[in-house]
Formats: C-alpha cells, sequence, structure tokens
C-alpha cells in the first residue's frame, strides 16, 4: 500500500485525473443510472450489473402487459465495460513503467483516451438499445409511453469520461501546465457559441434555402428595405418614417436613455459604494448584495411585478383611489408618455447593476495617495474628483456604458409585457422574422440581426478607442 502511495505521489495531475475517473468509470457500473418510464412513471432503474442479474421485467397494464428482458443488453455491456474500465485504470495506474520514454508515454495516453472513449460509447449503447423500435412493437407501445433515460449519475458519468478524455489528449500531445492552458475551453466556447453562430447569420443573409441546396438571394434586404411607412409619435412629433427605421430608432431610443439613466444613478451609488469599502470592508459586503440582489430574481418576474404595480387595478391606483386621492384609476401603462417614461425607467432598474459594478471595480482600485496629492496641491474636492477620480475612473465607465448599451438596445421582454405588446422593439421585430414561415422574412431576420452586428461593432470600436484615450490621457491638475 505504501509503495503504491509513493507512486501516486509522483504522478503529474493529469496522470491522478486519468485514474480517479477509470476508477469511478469501474464503480459506476454497480451505481443505478438507468430509469426505465412506462406509461409516463419510472417503473425502475438499473445499473450495467443489475441488467445482467435482473434482466427480466414483467409489468401488467390495464390494456395490456410489458414483457422486457435486458439479458442480451447487459450481458455485453458488463463484460465490456469491465474489459474497457480495467484495462483504462490499469495503464493509468501502471503511468511510472512507460513514463520514462517519450514514445511509449505518448502511446499509453493515446489507448487510454481510446478506451474512455469506448467506455462512453458502451453507455450509449445501453440507453439506445434498453428500448428499440422493435421492442416498442413487440409491446404494443410508442416512445411516449416506453422508454429508458439516463438520470443524474449517468449524467455526471458522461462529464467525468469527457474529462477523462480531455487529460488523456493533454498528456498525449505531452502539454506543459501554465496559465495560458486554461483560455483554451474558453477559446473554443467562443468559437462554437459566438463566432460560427454569427457566420451562420451572415450565411443565411445572403443565401435562402431551395430545393436545390441554397441559393445567393438578397430577398431580405427586399423585405427590410420595402417601401412602408408608419406615422408615429416622436417625442410629441409625429413623424412617418420607414416602418423598420422607425423600429430601429425606438429601440436606440430606449437603449439610449437606458444608459444615460444607469450611468447617473450607477456612478454616485458606485462612489459612495466603494468609498465605504475603502473605510469599512465589512458593511460594504452588505451594500454589494442589496445592490446584486435584484439580479437573483428572474427578468420576467421582476417586470410582471412592476405591471402589477402599475396596472389599472395595480397597487398604486387601489391605495390612490382608497386614500381618496383619486376619482379614476390612473392608466400609467396606456397613457404614450407615461408608459414611454415607466418602461424606460424599468429598463433602468434592470440594468442597473451592470453598470454599477465596473463602476465599483475601477474605483475601488484608485490609489487614494494620488487624491491626497491632489488636495495637498490647493485641489477643492470638487476639483480633485474632476481632474483626478473622473479621468482614472473612466474605463468603468466605458466598461459599463458597453454592457449596459448593447443589450438594452435589443432588449425587448420589458417594453413588450409592460405595453402589452403594443410597443415594437428591434429585438422583437428580428424574433417575429425568424419564427416566420416565409423563407423571405427569415431571412429579413437574418439581415436584421447582421445589421445589428455591424452597428455594435461599430460602437464597441469607438468605446474602445475612447477607452484608450482615457487610459493615455492621465490626470490634468
Amino acid at each position: 500500500m505504501s509503495k503504491l502511495k509513493a507512486q501516486i505521489k509522483l504522478m503529474p495531475v493529469h496522470v491522478l485525473i486519468l485514474c480517479i475517473v477509470n476508477f469511478l468509470s469501474l464503480v459506476a457500473m454497480f451505481i443505478p443510472m438507468f430509469e426505465l418510464s412506462v406509461q409516463y412513471l419510472t417503473r425502475k432503474v438499473y445499473s450495467n450489473f443489475t441488467l445482467l442479474i435482473d434482466s427480466k421485467l414483467h409489468i401488467a397494464l390495464r390494456s395490456n402487459t410489458v414483457d422486457l428482458n435486458f439479458l442480451s443488453v447487459g450481458a455485453i455491456a458488463f463484460v465490456a465495460t469491465i474489459i474497457v474500465s480495467v484495462a483504462a485504470l490499469t495503464l493509468s495506474l501502471s503511468y511510472n513503467l512507460y513514463s520514462g520514454n517519450k514514445a511509449k508515454r505518448r502511446l499509453g495516453f493515446i489507448a487510454i483516451a481510446v478506451l474512455l472513449v469506448f467506455r462512453g460509447l458502451l453507455h450509449m449503447y445501453v440507453l439506445s438499445n434498453m428500448i428499440t423500435q422493435n421492442t416498442l412493437d413487440e409491446q404494443g407501445m410508442t416512445a411516449q409511453t416506453l422508454y429508458a433515460t439516463q438520470n443524474l449519475v449517468g449524467n455526471i458519468l458522461v462529464l467525468l469520461i469527457f474529462i477523462g478524455i480531455v487529460a488523456a489528449v493533454y498528456g498525449a500531445l505531452d502539454l506543459k501546465m501554465h496559465l495560458k492552458l486554461l483560455s483554451y475551453p474558453y477559446m473554443a466556447w467562443i468559437v462554437v457559441f459566438t463566432i460560427l453562430p454569427l457566420l451562420l447569420i451572415g450565411f443565411r443573409a445572403f443565401f435562402a434555402e431551395t430545393s436545390g441546396g441554397y441559393t445567393f438571394t438578397l430577398q431580405g434586404f427586399d423585405v427590410l428595405f420595402e417601401n412602408k411607412t408608419v406615422t408615429t409619435d416622436f417625442y410629441g412629433m409625429r413623424v412617418t418614417l420607414q416602418e423598420y427605421f422607425s423600429v430601429f430608432l425606438r429601440s436606440l431610443d430606449y437603449g439610449v436613455w437606458t444608459t444615460i439613466g444607469c450611468l447617473i444613478i450607477g456612478y454616485p451609488i458606485a462612489y459612495i459604494v466603494a468609498a465605504r469599502t475603502k473605510k469599512m470592508h465589512k458593511n460594504s459586503n452588505v451594500l454589494l448584495v442589496l445592490l446584486v440582489l435584484p439580479m437573483w430574481m428572474n427578468t420576467m418576474l421582476r417586470t410582471y411585478a412592476w405591471r402589477a404595480l402599475l396596472s389599472k387595478a395595480g397597487i398604486i391606483n387601489t391605495l390612490f383611489m382608497e386614500w381618496g386621492w383619486i376619482e379614476e384609476p390612473i392608466l400609467f401603462l396606456k397613457n404614450p408618455v407615461l408608459s414611454d417614461i415607466l418602461t424606460k425607467l424599468v429598463m433602468i432598474n434592470d440594468f442597473l447593476p451592470f453598470m454599477i459594478m465596473p463602476i465599483y471595480t475601477v474605483l475601488l482600485k484608485i490609489d487614494h495617495s494620488l487624491i491626497e496629492a491632489s488636495q495637498d496641491l490647493g485641489a477643492s474636492a470638487a476639483k480633485t474628483f474632476t481632474k483626478v477620480t473622473l479621468p482614472l475612473s473612466l474605463p468603468g465607465v466605458i466598461s459599463g456604458i458597453q454592457m449596459v448599451f448593447m443589450p438594452s438596445l435589443t432588449f425587448f421582454m420589458i417594453p413588450d409585457i409592460l405595453s402589452e405588446g403594443s410597443i415594437t422593439t428591434i429585438g422583437q421585430t428580428v424574433q417575429s422574422f425568424i419564427l416566420n414561415e416565409s423563407k423571405a422574412y427569415q431571412q429579413a431576420g437574418n439581415v436584421l440581426s447582421l445589421m445589428l452586428l455591424i452597428f455594435v461593432l461599430f460602437t464597441m470600436r469607438i468605446l474602445r478607442n475612447q477607452d484608450k484615450d482615457a487610459n493615455a490621457g492621465g490626470m490634468v491638475l
């Protein structure tokens, strides 16, 4: 036992991970992870071991009976899993025997990776072959009334196998542990879930799906820029604009005012909390929790709470009428001016933490000796703020603007809920286009998304340039 402990101490971290993963993979054979559901109810939970020793199942239903036998699936899975798991665990524990030779070490890790992949395939084999189409036909049931799924343990096993494969590939490539490696999963995430979808949007903006494949077309642009105008009230003026430009202008109005409102309210709050944090560390944590607490609640629930507060039969109207202040309910959400103002206030309330946190972080890092130096040179408190604190906090302000303006520009949940669908925003327009059955409108949705992306990138470029200027400008006393 002591010899084994000594060998384990000499193992690198990724080899220890492989040992743990392969050991748990072997133990998982005896842990129930496959759930059998019959008539929408979970009837039994199986492991690889119980599939073998308790393979027959008889369930009497009202209309018929279900007779299942998992012996063949269980026997194949049990024997193959033992061989694969034991082989992978043995290779992992024997690392010190072949670690001195680079070629053998690489071959060993490749073998472990292959065995782990095979272990994952065996798991999926059991899951997919417990209930096959032939089984459904024999039992006279459907995939909705007779099916097998994996439970939480099965999900964890799949995750462990994936981690083991990553560790084996890491060893096979003979990589060295350094901080740069931590960025690779993030880079992969960005490529798969950000760059590829954006490329797909760009492709679908110019190519439409036809029976013969994809054909280049500009129908989406025709739909988006068709000569269709609407007349709307904009700050008390009746203006006639192209339909979708009017929608974009309204969304831009919401985004700009939300950002301005968050900045006006958020900067003083961040300044006060940061100043308090430097003096009293314990009490400042409570203030931060109170600021972040609204973010823990779902946005839709918060918005419906505002609607319940401001509606015709809401709390405010009810109290005002009981106190005798008004005779009839105030239509907060029906009056165009009041509805517009309240919608912007609710959006400011929703995005405010995103403005406070980056400004607070930057203010907290400002060296207090710079402020003391400014005061020693005769600057007043106001001048110290405008010439020292504000310029040094501009990176946080710009980050807050980016975090608020970009999402609020395309955000449509709050205006849609408060106006009961009477206000159309750019985000809502994109959604309606994409969900439309017409190919031309679907392409128009991608075109509009692409144009919004270009606008956002252009805006971010301007803000980034401002951030560089703020960092390069320094202080002026």
